[in-house]
């Protein structure tokens, strides 16, 4: 497995001097320090040879034809990018120092060309003098390319997606078993955990403080609690605004696309008025810098996870609306079959009553409640059980929103409740209506005739 990174110089020349001339650090088996080199868009010297001095010279002249010197005759201040990539003994042993450096040496000058393009400037050398005998090549790269144009330095930026190691861990995968002969083993390290990140101002400034206060952390609670009581973005920004977080939106670079186009997503940038000292403090969402160095609050606080949050927030809400509106109809719909119930068990209790004789039809007219008949009280059940079965697969299939769950439940009770009632009412009173023509009629008039024999 190979690990990389990169480091900025404002002394190009003190850089390529280092890994050209520099005195070995450990003495290897061979004697020399430089095992390998390579060069790309720069000339050797008069005897063919790679010279420190020369290689510098022209990376100052190269440096010196972009627009901005030309006007103001001043140099850049980061003069080149400085990057070591290592290698371990499972992908060269040393076995073969000289042979192995020329095997790395040719995939590392083919997948530099490859990312940083044609018209780069680089040189890179091979060498094992470090602690542990490792297997390392460093590179210098020029500042600005040969065509006058300023290096993108997100083609040497090592974290990341998009990232230089990512790039070189691909481009081994699938060229070093046909350089090497050997399998190539990928470095898989550990995911960092961004969420709520801090960086080393921080984390030192609660090292050696115990009751270390960070505004910071005030301002992350007070996203938090916004995050968690909101469920839409304006009542969040609302909620922040009221305890003196504001935010502007602004685009950020996150790499670039496919096409090459750069690749970019909308941040937060933050700004909190602390309210014991009525300080203003102002922080991006999150970031990462060149450097591999972090920015801002944390991932947490990134505008897409913030919506997430919020989207969680509505679906539990609508959730509980739902298992509520549920409960309500369940309610009713029990009241109604309790009362159907209640029903048909007074009309077998009526049926099962001995039969009146024709003197006292009338007073147990009067007394027997009025019931509907049994066909009648199972077409109600029946009703009542397709309505419970619809109302089920209705909240399957679609969920309750929240305004309209509570006037759902209201017209659920005016279609269910009412007709019930008025049809029981108006049956009874038909029934009513009937037993009094019929019987009643009957003994009156026994009872007159009985008068009149007396």
């Amino acid at each position: 497995m190979v690990v990389s990174k990169t480091i900025q110089s404002t002394n190009a020349t003190a850089n390529i001097r280092y890994i050209l001339n520099d005195t070995p650090h450990i003495m290897n088996e061979t004697g020399h320090r430089v095992l390998a080199l390579a060069q790309h868009n720069v000339d050797t010297d008069y005897a063919g040879n790679i010279n420190a001095l020369y290689t510098a010279a022209q990376f100052n002249t190269i440096r010196h034809t972009t627009n901005k010197y030309k006007f103001s005759h001043k140099d850049k201040k980061t003069q080149s990018e400085h990057l070591i990539i290592s290698f371990s003994d499972e992908d060269f042993d040393l076995s073969d120092p000289v042979g192995q450096a020329k095997q790395a040496m040719t995939l590392i000058s083919d997948f530099m060309t490859k990312q940083l393009g044609p018209n780069s400037q680089w040189i890179a050398a091979v060498q094992d003098d470090n602690l542990g005998h490792k297997l390392h090549i460093h590179v210098v790269v020029n500042s600005v390319n040969v065509d006058g144009k300023v290096l993108d330095t997100s083609r040497v930026k090592q974290v990341g997606q998009d990232g230089f190691r990512n790039h070189l861990n691909n481009y081994l995968e699938q060229n070093f078993e046909l350089v090497t002969g050997r399998k190539f083993v990928p470095v898989t390290p550990a995911k960092r955990d961004y969420t709520n990140a801090t960086s080393s101002k921080e984390r030192n400034m609660k090292a050696n403080r115990s009751n270390a206060h960070s505004w910071k952390d005030d301002l992350r609670s007070i996203i938090d609690n916004a995050m968690s009581s909101n469920i839409d973005m304006q009542g969040f920004k609302d909620q922040l605004s009221s305890n003196g977080v504001t935010i502007v939106e602004k685009p950020h670079r996150i790499g670039k696309n496919e096409d090459g186009t750069p690749k970019k997503r909308t941040s937060f940038h933050y700004t909190y008025v602390d309210e014991r000292n009525n300080k203003q403090h102002k922080s991006v969402d999150f970031a990462i810098t060149k450097k591999g160095s972090i920015r801002g609050l944390g991932e947490n606080y990134i505008p897409d996870n913030i919506q997430h949050q919020l989207d969680l927030n509505m679906k539990k809400q609508n959730e509980l609306s739902g298992r509520s509106t549920e409960d309500d109809l369940d309610s009713i719909i029990n009241d109604i079959e309790a009362g159907l119930n209640d029903a048909v068990s007074a009309a077998v209790a009526a049926n099962e009553q001995p039969k009146p004789t024709e003197s006292s039809s009338a007073s147990m007219t009067s007394e027997v409640p009025v019931v509907a008949s049994s066909d009648e009280v199972a077409t109600s059940i029946e009703s009542v059980n397709q309505r419970r079965r619809r109302n089920r697969q209705e909240r399957v299939t679609a969920e309750f929103e929240r305004q309209d769950g509570p006037h759902m439940i209201m017209q659920t009770v005016s279609r269910t409740k009412k007709p019930t009632n008025e049809e029981e009412i108006a049956k009874a009173q038909n029934t009513q209506k009937i037993n009094h023509n019929g019987p009643s009629s009957s003994s009156t008039s026994s009872e007159t005739s009985s008068d009149l024999e007396l």
